[in-house]
């Protein structure tokens, strides 16, 4: 018969069938634990729970551990998956850090504030159907009835219309076919600390680097002269005191010059106009060459632009309207409208990639980053993977750096399950270590890993009710998307 250890005491009745003891061994009057080699008892007469009797170890216990009285510092070392560091992020409600199994919120601003992230941007990066237009959706509708104010400049698929409807907010569409039409020139509202001469000078460097931004994709990239600099200028100079100035008019300047101005100026003018002349006359007619019929709502809590209606049309359309919608946005949103908003990029990287040519499209989104701060926007950019932004440049060029600077000055980076063969590159640039590009491996469906500065790490679930998925999620035929 198979022999066992017994630890504990034995019930009385039970105490008979037990063998003598020799010289040595515990008795039992003694009050002290033994242990007997006996013969295994059968298991239908030992109660489920053990024998009933004291100091037998009979289970469930029921023990109340002593009280240990130490510092969250100490505490998040000794137990660094169980407890917080103590610092709380406030915001609005994420989900569940399932390192602490702690409630997960978070504001870009009140991060800012309590200095745990120097910039207010956020990457968020992850393949398709991981959730993570879901977490931006989620996430910005919740900071919306926190009173953020939310923009999407360039909603390529028509998503975002619902959830601007969901907290109150408004949207325009633009395209062939809409009657919603946005100046690539609009001065915007005008910042009451410019006098009206610094004003006027503003408003003209503004136009002059748009002008110069459209020519030199129309162009894919060429550069300017120096004689068409001057007669650029002198074209935009001329329309100065006109209460709107569109593309149209500037057109219209450069095509036919005053008769006064050197030939060569002129000549340089007529190029120039022959590069706009697709604004006006050809196929980019009729969406940004005249003016705007929709004025931005800096009151609305969501503010989207739905661009899906240029879907078919030719990239530099595409580029274009990119161009407008976040020139729009942008200058509406300083001055006296100024103040916290989150700005969506979704396809950040395919944004990037379009409008790169000559490194415009990118210096302007890096410029942002320089003066985001100051203006308290923070910009969440949608990338599939971080080697997309490969794409932007030879490895090591001055385009490419920029590129990865733009990625580091989003001190929050969230990412989402992605393929195995991209975490090598992810890790690299990311800096994960290997537990955290173990945990990005096998995160699942709605799981992100959470950078947060400098030493912040979270893996965050994201949970919506039942109600916000009827709002965020986006069917197509392929099924439910997230």
């Amino acid at each position: 018969m198979k022999q066992t250890g017994v630890i504990g005491r034995v019930p009385a009745d039970q105490s008979r069938r037990m063998p003598k003891h020799g010289a040595g061994s515990t008795s039992e009057s003694d009050g002290s634990s033994w242990k007997l080699q006996a013969p295994e008892l059968p298991p239908s007469k030992m109660p489920a729970w053990g024998w009933k009797h004291q100091h037998n170890l009979r289970a469930p216990l029921r023990v109340t551990p002593p009280a240990h009285r130490t510092s969250s510092k100490v505490l998040g070392g000794a137990y660094p998956f169980l407890a917080e560091t103590g610092d709380i992020l406030t915001g609005a409600y994420i989900g569940e850090n399932q390192l602490s199994r702690a409630p997960f919120c978070f504001d870009p601003w009140d991060a800012y504030s309590a200095e745990a992230v120097r910039s207010h941007s956020v990457a968020i990066i992850g393949v398709k159907g991981t959730g993570k237009s879901m977490l931006a959706k989620s996430w910005s509708s919740r900071l919306a009835r926190l009173g953020r104010k939310i923009a999407v400049p360039h909603d390529p698929n028509g998503e975002w219309v619902k959830v601007a409807e969901y907290v109150g907010g408004t949207s325009i569409s633009v395209g062939p076919g809409k009657a919603a039409r946005i100046n690539l020139l609009d001065e915007g509202p005008r910042d009451p600390s410019f006098s009206n001469e610094d004003w006027n000078q503003n408003v003209l460097q503004y136009r002059r680097a748009t002008v110069k931004t459209i020519i030199r994709r129309l162009r894919e990239g060429g550069n300017f002269e120096p004689v068409e600099h001057t007669a650029l200028d002198i074209a935009l100079d001329a329309l100065r005191d006109n209460s709107v100035v569109t593309i149209t008019q500037v057109y219209a300047r450069l095509a036919d010059p005053d008769a006064k101005l050197p030939a060569e100026v002129t000549e340089a003018g007529r190029r120039l106009a022959h590069t706009l002349r697709r604004m006006v006359s050809g196929d980019l007619t009729g969406f940004f060459d005249g003016p705007s019929t929709v004025a931005f709502d800096t009151s609305a809590p969501m503010m989207v632009v739905d661009t899906s209606a240029l879907k078919g049309v030719s990239p530099e359309a595409q580029a274009l309207a990119r161009l407008a919608t976040a020139n729009w946005i942008r200058r509406a949103s300083r001055g006296a409208n100024r103040e916290a908003r989150v700005i969506v990029h979704e396809e950040a990287a395919v944004e990037l990639l379009n409008d790169v040519t000559g490194g415009d499209g990118l210096a302007d989104r890096v410029e942002d980053e320089k003066v985001a701060r100051h203006l308290g926007t923070s910009n969440w950019y949608l990338l599939h993977r971080v080697a997309d932004l490969d794409a932007l440049g030879d490895r090591n060029s001055a385009l490419h750096s920029r590129a990865l600077g733009l990625l580091a000055d989003c001190e929050t980076r969230i990412s989402y399950a992605q393929h195995t063969g991209e975490i090598p590159r992810s890790r690299e640039i990311l800096g994960w270590n290997d537990t955290q590009a173990d945990l990005v491996r096998k995160l699942h469906k709605g799981e992100g890993l959470w950078q947060i500065g400098q030493d912040r790490v979270a893996k965050v679930r994201n949970i919506c009710t039942d109600h916000e998925l009827g709002v965020f999620r986006t069917d197509a035929l392929g099924g439910a998307r997230h």
